[in-house]
């Protein structure tokens, strides 16, 4: 019976020790993380200024199975012609 106590008191020494071990890892290596980013910051991305979509634009069924045979917008691709949004499929305009 003092075997099985002791064993038990063991494996809780054990897994506490471990416990503490990751914990220790996990610590360093956020401080290691933390310290890297402050001497070597990520490149800052530069915002690109967004160009509005047109506003002239039918909605016409594309006969895409990409866009479901759903009605989407279709923007002027040239004289007669208009682009889906949608999957870029090009055809006459109705």
């Amino acid at each position: 019976m003092s075997d099985a106590l002791a064993l038990a008191v063991l494996g809780l020494l054990v897994l506490g020790a471990s416990t503490a071990l990751v914990g220790a890892v996990c610590i360093a290596a956020a401080g290691t993380r933390a310290i890297r980013r402050f001497f070597f910051p990520p490149p800052r991305v530069r915002l690109v200024r967004v160009v509005p979509a047109p506003l002239r634009f039918v909605w016409l069924a594309c006969s895409t199975p990409r866009c479901g045979h759903l009605q989407t917008r279709h923007y002027p691709a040239g004289p007669g012609y208009v682009a889906c949004h949608g999957c870029d499929t090009i055809r006459p305009r109705p």
